[in-house]
């Protein structure tokens, strides 16, 4: 890692850096609310949740939450570890909330949405291995997108983790590859429209019901 140039005047490792954090961050929560979720209506226990005194949107707080609290804390620890070699400082701790918050309640959400659409593990396994992977690793995790051909750096911006990378990046270093506000706004839309489909499913008791 040392002998890499250095991406924009930043040395190469504390570029990495953020984007390893951020991709614990997201493989947590995405196994935690689809794991959860998954065990449960296997287990035939599905039912359970549908009744009374628990709403969909408590169901939807729920496992997002807990998910999003998993996200949070591996990414605290992942950081922490990091620090002895990368010196990572805190260029604008709004951006690390905002970006760390909302990628966890976006994989968060997508792990609900799995679950509720897989019956057993294989499809688990499926969403995670041609999906969410290739998406965490095309994300600029390890890369700056700048310096991509034109036509994979634009196909770059269809990438959702992208956004969340990006930002989190932002936070600790200062310097982003796209402009912050669309990151912003896209993350913000983003996570709220998982979050209402989620409840909508809830509400419907999509996959849930026998």
């Amino acid at each position: 890692v040392g002998a890499r140039p250095p991406v924009g005047g930043i040395p190469f490792v504390t570029f990495m850096a953020p984007g390893l954090v951020m991709m614990t961050m997201l493989n947590n929560a995405f196994a935690h609310s689809s794991s959860s979720l998954l065990q449960l209506k296997m287990q035939g226990l599905s039912q359970d949740i549908l009744t009374p005194p628990l709403s969909p949107a408590e169901l939807t707080a729920g496992f997002a939450l807990g998910a999003m609290t998993r996200g949070v804390l591996v990414g605290a620890v992942t950081w922490l570890c990091v620090l002895p070699f990368a010196h990572l400082g805190l260029a604008h701790l709004w951006a690390v909330a905002y970006f760390g918050l909302g990628a966890c309640t976006i994989m968060a959400c997508m792990g609900i949405l799995a679950a509720l659409w897989a019956l057993k593990f294989d499809h688990l396994a499926t969403v995670t291995n041609f999906v969410i992977m290739p998406l965490t690793f095309l994300s600029g995790t390890f890369y700056s997108v700048e310096r991509l051909p034109p036509l994979f750096r634009a196909a770059s911006r269809f990438n959702p983790l992208f956004y969340v990378i990006d930002g989190f990046r932002y936070g600790f270093i200062g310097a982003a590859d796209q402009d912050l506000p669309v990151g912003v706004v896209f993350v913000g839309v983003l996570s709220v429209g998982l979050v209402l489909l989620v409840w909508r499913l809830f509400t419907t008791g999509y996959r849930l019901k026998t």
